[in-house]
């Protein structure tokens, strides 16, 4: 027998104990409603005939307080209309008892019924004589009246009472009678469900634990990974089914795992390989561009020009190189300039400058831009100095040649951009540009030559010489200076670099530190002071 059938018989079984428990509780019902619905009739009675008593009573000792008043006048319109009311209520009372009553009671209740209808119509004889002929009430009392009230009041009303408590008490016994009885077979009926109910769960537990047992533990293996574990099937029921179920998913799950492996590998590989490519293209990016300038260029894939109203320049020259491209080959050459180079490249990074290109063996950088700084005036001529110390470095009889280098450096606006939709090249133009060049190519072999716009902006932390008026390449003569060194002022503080006087007044002036400094000048103040 599978397991379904087992469950359709269960759940049969279970089906026909609700439905007998359920015809119970309506029948109990149904008898609980019957019994209290005589219960409630008898009580209504009760109270009606009671009611009807204390009437009857009443319009009695009315009639009777008017037969012991001596000449009284007859009763007005108004009186005799609200007697008659009375009256008639009293026989609507009767009817309502009536239509309350078992058949049982109904002759007993006619019987009332008829001989209040004959006091009735006495009473109403004697209250329209009354006051009017004498002889006439007085007989209507004597005969009817006294009689006919007797009989009710004392004997039909009271053993009506006596019945209706009698009746009320039998139909309050049924009511707990059958409440009881419906109790206890409704607690039967449960306690026979329940018995049945956990008979019919134990065999089927009995009989399904062992494969609900292995499905579990195969289902845990499978939840931790393990899909080559396979599930023992014991019968052909709806288990075994799912035990052959979990058995099929765990081999595909196998084979999935497999091939999801071998394509994860191959996954990572080739993001490895996309991320070394990135990376490759990015230090390249960076190479070629300012870093905003990159990000500006991956986010809108152009490059808006700027215009940087102040911006610093540098231009620099090997002296004595074109005579060197005659006498070295072409790789030593190379090499060379790159040692050079490179050197240049570290200083600009250090103080955070930007190289813009270098054309032969020539060497452009620019401060200011991207990002504009108010120091960078004072953060070139740093720059320009330890270039000067990186070529003096390099000027050892080992080299296989020994140049000497021109700086000229000029302040003033230029724009700047990106030309070009092949090989990005990031450059800047304008009128500063050239007054740069004609710096360096006016300047004196390993010194800073500076323009007057330069001078301004860094006489306050350099000892410059004033050069006049020099005539240069394009036939103009303009003003330079050449930067010695620091202001002997700014290098007191000992052998401490940056010095602290120094530090002060570029905190004073552009609130910051310095991004770097040449420690060499510190050792060529202490030289100087040594000699003095």
């Amino acid at each position: 027998m599978t397991i379904r059938r087992r469950l359709y018989i269960t759940f049969a079984a279970i089906l026909v104990l609700f439905a007998l428990n359920l015809t119970f509780y309506f029948y109990g019902n149904l008898k609980r409603r019957s019994v209290l619905d005589a219960l409630g009739r008898a009580m209504q009675r009760q109270n009606l005939i009671s009611s009807i008593s204390q009437l009857v009573s009443d319009r009695q000792k009315e009639i009777t307080l008017m037969a012991a008043t001596e000449a009284a006048s007859p009763p007005s319109l108004n009186q005799m209309e609200q007697f008659r009311s009375q009256v008639d209520s009293i026989s609507k009372e009767i009817a309502s008892v009536r239509d309350l009553a078992d058949s049982d009671e109904l002759p007993a209740l006619d019987a009332f019924a008829k001989v209040y209808q004959e006091l009735a119509a006495s009473w109403r004889i004697y209250y329209e004589n009354f006051g009017v002929n004498q002889a006439r009430t007085i007989m209507e009392m004597a005969v009817h009246i006294e009689p006919l009230s007797q009989k009710i009041v004392e004997q039909m009303l009271p053993q009506i009472r006596r019945d209706e408590h009698a009746r009320v008490d039998a139909a309050s016994a049924r009511s707990a009678e059958v409440a009881r009885i419906t109790d206890i077979i409704t607690v039967i009926l449960f306690i026979a469900s329940a018995l049945i109910a956990v008979g019919v769960a134990f065999v089927l537990s009995h009989h399904i634990n062992r494969g609900v047992g292995d499905l579990q533990l195969g289902a845990a293996l499978i939840g931790m990974g393990r899909f080559d574990n396979q599930i023992p099937v014991h019968s052909l029921d709806e288990l075994g089914q799912l035990a052959r179920t979990f058995n099929g998913m765990s081999s595909n799950l196998l084979a999935a795992r497999t091939a999801l492996d071998a394509a994860r590998k191959e996954l990572e590989q080739r993001h490895k390989d996309v991320e070394q490519q990135k990376q490759i293209a990015e230090s390249l990016l960076l190479n070629i561009l300012p870093a905003q300038v990159a990000e500006e260029l991956r986010a809108c894939n152009a490059v808006e020009p700027k215009y940087f109203e102040d911006v610093t320049i540098l231009f620099s020259d090997f002296v004595g190189f074109s005579l060197s491209t005659e006498k070295l080959s072409a790789e030593d050459l190379v090499y060379l300039l790159h040692d050079y180079f490179s050197a240049f490249d570290e200083i600009t990074s250090r103080y955070g400058l930007e190289k813009v290109k270098t054309i032969g063996d020539s060497y452009m950088c620019v401060g200011g831009l991207p990002v504009r700084t108010p120091s960078h005036s004072v953060d070139m001529v740093l720059a320009a100095f330890e270039m000067l110390h990186a070529v003096e470095q390099r000027n050892r009889p080992d080299r296989l040649a020994r140049w000497s280098v021109r700086i000229g450096i000029h302040t003033g606006p230029v724009i700047a951009g990106v030309v070009g939709i092949k090989k990005f090249a990031f450059d800047i133009w304008g009128e500063s540009v050239n007054r740069s060049s004609r710096m360096e190519s006016s300047g004196v072999a390993n010194r800073v030559n500076i323009s007057v716009t330069t001078y301004n902006r860094v006489k306050d932390f350099f000892e410059c010489e004033y050069r006049g008026k020099v005539l240069t390449k394009d036939k103009q003569e303009v003003d330079m200076y050449l930067v010695h060194g620091i202001l002997p002022a700014l290098m007191e503080g000992g052998s401490q670099s940056p010095p602290p006087a120094f530090v002060r007044r570029y905190g004073v002036y552009f609130q910051k530190q310095p991004p770097a400094f040449p420690a060499f000048l510190l050792d060529s103040a202490t030289e100087a002071k040594a000699a003095d």
